[in-house]
């Protein structure tokens, strides 16, 4: 299975460096000349996203101490997402906004061996008519105890722009920089055994808004005619920086009596947005005669909310400063400025919008289900196949987010590779 096989969900955003150091972690035993075509399908329920990937990946040996590596994937997007307002009135669908994009990504890495010291340079690029990204990153392989231990050390950099919607109508474009650094160890165990633990910590700084989301400010005036539209919103508003750190298990363990294998790996994620996750994920690996891998998998995901998500934020999307209104006995309101106030009547303190403010269900208290099983078939000493389904889930756990917020979809994947 080619590296890029692993990382294709992050087919969503750019090529996201933070996430290749993680791709760098397992061991090869020797070097292989290969190129391989993968196509994914990515079909979210009631229509909402669909994504058709086509991804090459090549891997070419220039001499006994030099590799060069290179991926190419091309994404076609489109369906409806979110808007971040407010369902209407008596239904439980939120407001969604249809969309339509092509994303074309690629990196080039070279692998250079000297003596017990493995380097991989990388560059990566990505592209979309609303974001561009530029990754550069170095990975370094230290190997020790007769190569049954080796030390990982991975530092990446990404600059990126951004444009969108609530950028006035994609016109503006806005910077993001991001810092990602790796320490990680792999060690032998047994001649069955290998364990890989790293850490990454990650710093992203400048406009870290989605462009697209926006959110509802409502404040339940007891008075008709006062109450906003629920399907009217305004841009969010993210911190400007985001530091997270990442902390990484995995262990491979051959079963030789069952011919198959086991991986099985857990991640834990923290960041000062006030997100906690924990990612647990198992997969067997079962060989059938001498020529098919078959490889059920389980991955479960869950997360706390950021501190400033909510699915409607109290106020008005008139008065991002807050305003006080008093209600008269006639059943009027006069608000604070106008002539009378506050008159004979109860004043009502309209709250301000807070410094931050989201609505994007993916920052709310949820869970995800992964299950699936993928068919590895080596045709030939040269050619291999691999067909794989998933089903993913995802459901809120906060019990004020909607459950239509939430996506579930099914994931259809072929390839074909070349080993030469």
């Amino acid at each position: 299975m080619p590296p890029w096989s692993r990382c294709l969900m992050a087919r969503i955003s750019p090529v996201l460096t933070a996430l290749l150091l993680h791709c760098v972690s397992s061991v090869r035993a020797r070097a292989e000349n290969r190129v391989d075509y993968r196509y994914e399908d990515y079909i979210e329920d009631n229509d909402r996203i669909h994504i058709r990937t086509h991804a090459v990946y090549a891997e070419q040996a220039l001499n006994a101490k030099a590799v060069v590596k290179a991926n190419f994937v091309y994404d076609g997007i489109s369906g409806a997402t979110p808007t971040g307002a407010a369902a209407a009135p008596g239904t439980d669908r939120l407001p969604v906004q249809n969309f339509q994009d092509i994303r074309r990504a690629g990196s080039v890495e070279l692998d250079l061996t000297a003596g017990r010291f493995i380097s991989r340079p990388q560059i990566a690029y990505s592209e979309e008519s609303d974001y561009r990204s530029v990754g550069l990153s170095w990975n370094q392989s230290i190997e020790f105890n007769q190569k049954n231990t080796i030390l990982n050390l991975g530092l990446a950099r990404n600059f990126d722009q951004v444009t969108g919607f609530w950028l006035a109508n994609k016109t503006l474009w806005k910077d993001k920089d991001t810092w990602d650094g790796l320490l990680g160890v792999t060690q032998l165990l047994g001649p069955n055994t290998y364990l890989t633990a790293n850490l990454t910590v990650g710093v992203a700084d400048g406009y870290l808004t989605d462009p697209y989301k926006g959110v509802h400010f409502q404040y339940d005036f007891p008075v008709e005619g006062y109450n906003s539209d629920p399907s009217a919103s305004v841009g969010e508003n993210r911190p400007n920086q985001r530091i997270k750190q990442v902390g990484y298990l995995g262990i491979t363990h051959f079963v030789s009596a069952l011919n198959g294998s086991v991986d099985a790996n857990y991640r834990l994620h923290h960041d000062d947005w006030g997100i906690w996750a924990n990612t647990a994920a198992v997969q067997w690996n079962q060989k059938v005669g001498e020529k098919l891998v078959i490889s059920p998998m389980l991955r479960y995901h869950v997360q706390s909310a950021a501190d400033f998500y909510a699915p409607v934020f109290n106020g008005t999307l008139v008065d991002p400063n807050g305003v006080n209104a008093a209600l008269q006995s006639d059943g009027s309101l006069i608000f604070d400025g106008e002539p009378g106030f506050p008159g004979d009547g109860r004043v009502l303190s309209v709250p301000a919008w807070p410094q931050y403010y989201s609505a994007d269900y993916r920052l709310s208290h949820l869970e995800t289900w992964t299950l699936g099983v993928g068919i590895h078939w080596q045709v030939h000493e040269h050619v291999s196949v691999d067909l794989a389904y998933k089903r993913y889930l995802m459901q809120g756990l906060d019990g004020v987010t909607l459950s239509s917020a939430y996506p579930q979809a099914n994931v259809f994947t072929m390839g074909i590779g070349f080993q030469w």
